[in-house]
C-alpha cells in the first residue's frame, strides 16, 4: 500500500506539472490566470505532501508540513477566483485584497505555529503506521480557514450551476458541467479526509486523491470539451485589445460586460453603470458626440440576440477625434472663405453680418465704445469709364489697402458692397477716437496718392463716429444709418478722383 501511495503522489506531482504547463502555454485570460495559479498550488501541496510522507522525524515532517501549506493555503482561493472570472461575476477588487491578506495571515500562523496555538492548539508526532502522521488540536485560525473553504465552495457551486443553468451553448454547458464536476470531486475527498471514515485516511490525505481525480477531469475536459474555450479566449483577447470601447448592456439597462479601451474611458464604470449606459444609447441613437478626456468618440448601436429573442446591445465607441478636429478645421476653413472678399481680402457682407453682433455685444457687455465707419471711394465710375474695369478693381485694392492702414490694430474692416466699406472697432478711451482717425485716413491717402503709378488719385469719404452703447432696439442699425449720413455729407464736398 506504502508503494501505491507513493506512486500515486508522485504520478499527481507530474500530472499537475504538466497540466501548468498546458495551461501557462494558453495563459491569455484572467480566469485561465486564476487556474494556472490554482494549479500552481496544489503542485507545491502535493510536492510538500510528498516529503512530509518520506520524512524520519518531527522536524523534517513540520518543514514539508509548512512547504505543502504553502500552496494548500491558496488552492480554494485561486478557484474560488477562477468560477469568478468564469461566471463573470462581478467581484469588488477591494474584497480580492482582504482575502489574499487573510490567507497570508492563515499562512503566517502556520509557519510560526510553534509560537502560539491559533492554528494548532497541541501537535504529537507519530511513525508507527505506514507514513509518519502528526495529530493535532484545531486552534481558532484553522477553523476559521476550514469554514473559509467551505464557503468558497458552497459560493462557488452555486455560481457555477447558476450559469449552467442559464447558458444555451451546448459546447459552454459542457466545459461548465466538467468544471462543477471536477471541483464536486475535490469537495468529496476533502470531506473524507475532515470525517476520517476509515483507517486509511488516519495516515494518508485524502484531499490529495481528490486533487489528483479532479485535475485529471480538468486535463480530459481541456480536449474533449475544450476547457481552454480556445475559441471564446481567442475572441476575448481581441476584442480586450481593440482601440474601441465596446461595450454590452443588458435588458435591465446595466453594464454587463466592457472591454479594456471602454474601462479606460469609464473608470467608474461599475458605479456609473446604468447612468453610463443611457449616456451611451442616447448618443448612439441621437448621433451626437461623447467627449471623455479632451477626444471625441461616435457611438454605434447594435441588437444582441439569441434564438430570436434581444438579449441586450452592443455599443462599439470609436475615437473620432482627428476626423472631428479635421472637420471643425474645414468647416472653420470654409466658413471663413465664405467670409472673405476674394479681391481685398477684407470680410465680405458675410463676415459683416457675423462678426458685428459679436463686436456689438462685447462692447455691450464691456460698456465700452462702439467705433463705426462706413465708408465710399470717391470716383470709381470715373476710373471704370476712362481706365476700364480691370483699373477699377485696382482702384478697389489701392483704397482696401489705405483702409487697413487707417483702421485701429484691433478694428475690423469690411468690404460691404461694390465700393463701399465698413470699419467697426470697440475704443476704451473714445475721446479722440474720431479726430485721430479723420487725421490718421488724411495722412494715408496723401501718401499713397503722391508714389507714382496711377493715372488717378483714390480716394474716399467717411463718416466715423463713436458711441457707448445703451442695448436699444435696432441701435446698430440706426449707428450704421448716421455713419452713412456722416459720410454723404463729406462726399458732397469731395471730388479727388482726377489726377491733375
Amino acid at each position: 500500500m506504502r508503494g501505491v501511495l507513493l506512486a500515486v503522489q508522485y504520478a499527481s506531482i507530474i500530472g499537475l506539472f504538466i497540466e501548468s504547463w498546458i495551461i501557462f502555454r494558453r495563459l491569455k485570460s484572467a480566469p485561465l490566470s486564476y487556474l494556472f495559479l490554482s494549479c500552481l498550488a496544489t503542485l507545491a501541496n502535493n510536492v510538500g505532501y510528498l516529503f512530509q510522507l518520506l520524512s524520519t522525524n518531527k522536524e523534517s515532517y513540520l518543514v514539508a508540513l509548512m512547504f505543502s501549506y504553502g500552496g494548500r493555503v491558496w488552492i480554494t482561493l485561486f478557484l474560488f477566483l477562477f468560477t469568478v472570472e468564469l461566471c463573470k461575476i462581478r467581484f469588488p477588487n477591494v474584497l480580492r485584497n482582504i482575502l489574499v491578506i487573510a490567507h497570508i495571515a492563515v499562512y503566517f500562523s502556520i509557519i510560526t505555529l510553534k509560537k502560539h496555538n491559533l492554528y494548532y492548539t497541541w501537535t504529537k508526532f507519530s511513525d508507527d503506521g505506514i507514513f509518519p502522521t502528526m495529530s493535532h488540536g484545531n486552534g481558532l485560525v484553522h477553523d476559521s480557514f476550514i469554514i473559509l473553504q467551505l464557503i468558497y465552495i458552497a459560493v462557488g457551486f452555486t455560481w457555477l450551476f447558476l450559469e449552467w443553468r442559464k447558458s444555451k451553448n451546448r459546447e459552454t454547458k459542457k466545459r461548465l458541467m466538467s468544471v462543477i464536476v471536477s471541483f464536486l470531486i475535490e469537495f468529496i475527498f476533502f470531506s473524507i479526509h475532515m470525517t476520517k471514515p476509515f483507517e486509511l485516511t488516519r495516515f494518508y490525505d485524502f484531499t490529495i486523491i481528490g486533487y489528483i481525480i479532479g485535475a485529471a477531469v480538468m486535463f480530459v475536459s481541456f480536449f474533449r470539451y475544450d476547457l481552454l474555450g480556445a475559441r471564446e479566449i481567442a475572441r476575448d483577447f481581441i476584442i480586450d485589445r481593440l482601440s474601441e470601447g465596446i461595450i454590452v448592456v443588458g435588458t435591465n439597462g446595466n453594464i454587463q460586460y466592457c472591454n479594456k479601451s471602454a474601462k479606460e474611458m469609464y473608470p467608474n464604470m461599475e458605479i456609473d453603470s446604468a447612468k453610463i449606459a443611457q449616456e451611451i444609447q442616447a448618443a448612439a441613437q441621437s448621433g451626437s458626440n461623447i467627449n471623455i478626456n479632451s477626444r471625441v468618440y461616435a457611438a454605434q448601436e447594435n441588437e444582441l440576440t439569441r434564438d430570436k429573442k434581444q438579449v441586450g446591445k452592443l455599443y462599439v465607441l470609436i475615437d473620432t477625434t482627428e476626423r472631428y478636429e479635421r472637420f471643425k478645421k474645414e468647416k472653420s476653413d470654409l466658413q471663413m472663405e465664405l467670409r472673405l472678399d476674394p479681391l481685398t481680402g477684407l470680410f465680405n457682407r458675410n463676415g459683416m453680418e457675423h462678426f458685428s453682433g459679436l463686436l456689438y455685444n462685447e462692447a455691450l457687455k464691456s460698456e465700452k465704445s462702439l467705433f463705426v465707419c462706413i465708408c465710399d471711394m470717391n470716383g470709381l465710375k470715373h476710373i471704370n469709364d476712362n481706365f476700364g474695369h480691370e483699373e477699377g478693381d485696382r482702384a478697389i485694392r489701392k483704397l482696401s489697402q489705405i483702409i487697413k492702414e487707417t483702421a485701429g490694430k484691433d478694428d475690423m474692416a469690411f468690404r460691404i458692397g461694390g465700393d463701399e466699406f465698413l470699419i467697426l472697432g470697440i475704443k476704451e478711451k473714445p475721446e479722440n477716437a474720431v479726430a485721430d482717425f479723420c487725421e490718421k485716413t488724411e495722412i494715408t491717402i496723401a501718401a499713397h496718392n503722391s508714389a507714382p503709378g496711377l493715372p488717378y488719385k483714390v480716394d474716399m469719404s467717411y463718416g466715423p463716429l463713436v458711441k457707448k452703447l445703451s442695448g436699444a432696439p435696432n441701435e446698430f442699425s440706426d449707428l450704421l444709418k448716421e455713419s452713412d449720413s456722416l459720410m454723404y455729407e463729406m462726399k458732397k464736398n469731395r471730388d479727388a478722383h482726377i489726377r491733375r
